[in-house]
């Protein structure tokens, strides 16, 4: 729990505040400011913090104030990333209230957790914080952090403004990952099974059977194409291989598209016996090479 009982700058004591006159008048004071000023009766200050540091801005009543909020910037953050353009409103008619509001922004600064980009601005009646968390969880620690100010920070209403911004959408590369995964298991299938009679390219019964689940895998994937490449085995010449693997892998396409699929969603490719996954001197190895491979892209 964050608890700020006073506004405390690394001094142990605060020094007086000047009279009301003569802080009118000292040359080294901020200008006087118009105690009407819309601007300076609903403003107080303004922490705004990201993973770079935290920038104050606004105004104060004191330098007591001042020094309170910068010690909390500068003990989250470290000094180098902290940007003080805080300014002290000397010419307003009263500060009553108003340590509260810096008291309540003050804590906030000393327990805002990460991952949030935030701006908190507070008032004399009100701790008001926009911006985006990273994710759920530093929303949830976020609003934690908040609950600890309220309940530190008599009179002061706080407001969490704070989204969590959507996930953006995947890659082409993420989306082609999440579609391969569901074709790997249709491609460990097809090696167990005879796809095509010697020396045709037909498919038969049971690889046709395996392809009608494509069309399944294709409407859970709408933004992927699928590339159905063939493959055989070293026997008969290198020429002969390639041609036959064109012709097979076409020929899944044609039944593919004869079954009403998208034409545009497809490519065929033919490796011929270029691309082994197991030797070509076992009758089993050449079984393994003998095989259609369907690649998300």
């Amino acid at each position: 729990m964050v608890a700020v009982p006073a506004l405390l700058s690394d001094d142990d004591t605060v020094p007086a505040e000047p009279e009301a006159a003569e802080s009118s008048t000292t040359s080294t004071e901020a200008p006087a400011v118009d105690a009407e000023s819309p601007e300076v009766s609903a403003l107080l200050a303004v922490a705004r913090i990201s993973a770079e540091g935290i920038v104050l801005d606004g105004l104060v009543t004191t330098e007591s104030q001042r020094d309170a909020l910068v010690d909390a910037a500068r003990r989250r953050v470290g000094p180098a990333r902290v940007e003080d353009n805080l300014e002290v409103a000397t010419g307003l008619a009263t500060s009553e209230g108003r340590d509260n509001g810096v008291i309540a922004l003050q804590s906030l600064i000393a327990g805002i957790p990460d991952r949030v980009t935030v701006a908190a601005t507070s008032t004399a009646e009100r701790l008001e914080v926009v911006g985006e968390a990273l994710d759920a969880d530093a929303a949830t620690t976020l609003q934690a952090a908040l609950n600890t100010v309220e309940a530190a920070s008599p009179g002061i209403d706080v407001s969490n403004q704070v989204v969590v911004p959507p996930p953006p959408p995947p890659t082409a590369a993420e989306l082609a990952a999440a579609a391969q995964a569901d074709l790997d298991i249709l491609n460990q299938t097809l090696t167990t099974e005879v796809l095509f009679a010697t020396s045709s390219n037909e498919p038969t019964a049971e690889f046709q059977q395996l392809l009608d689940r494509l069309p399944e895998i294709l409407a859970r994937h709408p933004a992927v194409t699928v590339e159905i490449v063939g493959h055989t085995d070293d026997r008969g010449s290198e020429g002969g291989n390639q041609k036959l693997s064109e012709q097979r892998a076409n020929a899944a396409l044609e039944y593919l598209v004869g079954t009403g699929v998208d034409a545009s969603r497809l490519t065929a490719r033919g490796a011929g016996e270029s691309e082994p996954i197991d030797t070509n001197t076992t009758r089993d190895g050449r079984a393994r090479n003998r095989r259609v491979v369907l690649i998300a892209s």
